[in-house]
């Protein structure tokens, strides 16, 4: 698949078959994420793959975001909205596997961030590999209000939660989302 297609393919899925991905796509998947650039190529992230019983009690701390994104949610979106962002918290849309990135925690302010913008170029390398091998997933953030839990489940509490993914094979692909009109500022031509 080419790369600019990819890109322009890749939608936050909310709804997945409950069908096991093999643990040979998902090795892909994490290989290429693993690929990604980082500040002074530290590398300063841990991924965590999480299915079975693992997935199911990681969720279980996770939906209690929703909980915490309600009143935010509410003034952003209709009650269907809500309702239906609250019911894919419970289940993370019944994706067979969820997918934890961790960065390293760090005092300095310079560091951190270097840290956060290196793990979000490895979550972006993760969810186009895993739109290129067929499958859906959503960047999650909405699930930081609980990070302490999270990382304590994970026994990574000296780490910083970047994000999680829900992975697996969409019940229903989502129709594109338009782009917003933003500057782009062209120097020099």
């Amino acid at each position: 698949m080419d790369v600019y297609e990819t890109i322009k393919n890749r939608r936050s899925h909310r709804m997945y078959k409950p069908d096991p991905v093999p643990r040979e796509v998902l090795q892909r998947v994490v290989e290429a994420a693993l690929w990604a650039p980082s500040g002074t190529n530290l590398q300063p992230w841990d991924i965590t793959v999480l299915t079975g019983q693992f997935r199911e009690e990681f969720i279980a701390l996770a939906s209690l975001a929703a909980e915490d994104m309600a009143p935010r949610l509410s003034k952003l979106f209709d009650e269907e909205r809500v309702a239906f962002v609250t019911q894919f918290f419970k289940n993370l849309g019944g994706a067979p596997v969820v997918i934890a990135v961790t960065v390293w925690r760090d005092p300095d302010p310079f560091s951190q961030e270097m840290y956060v913008q290196s793990g979000a170029a490895l979550m972006q390398n993760l969810l186009l590999a895993a739109e290129a091998e067929g499958l859906g997933a959503c960047w999650m953030s909405g699930v930081l209000s609980r990070e302490k839990e999270l990382l304590k489940y994970l026994g990574l509490e000296d780490r910083h939660l970047l994000a999680i993914t829900p992975i697996g094979y969409s019940a229903k692909t989502p129709p594109p989302v338009p782009r917003k009109e933003r500057p782009v500022r062209w120097l020099g031509f």
